[in-house]
């Protein structure tokens, strides 16, 4: 598992690019589950700010 941190820019791109299974959105954070045609399960977290974390979970 790896974590990294992520610009807005990016985060949009990985939505884009993969399929999003689930979003919640809270007035603190979003966080959102996907899976990406190559890095597999990603968990994307952003703040109100557009930053974020991206979490690779293992298959």
């Amino acid at each position: 598992m790896r974590i990294f941190d992520a610009e807005q820019t990016l985060l949009e791109d990985l939505k884009q690019e993969g399929k999003v299974t689930v979003q919640k959105e809270t007035a603190a954070f979003r966080v959102t589950a996907m899976r990406h045609p190559t890095l597999g399960k990603l968990v994307i977290v952003e703040g109100p700010d557009g930053q974020g974390v991206v979490v690779e979970a293992e298959e």
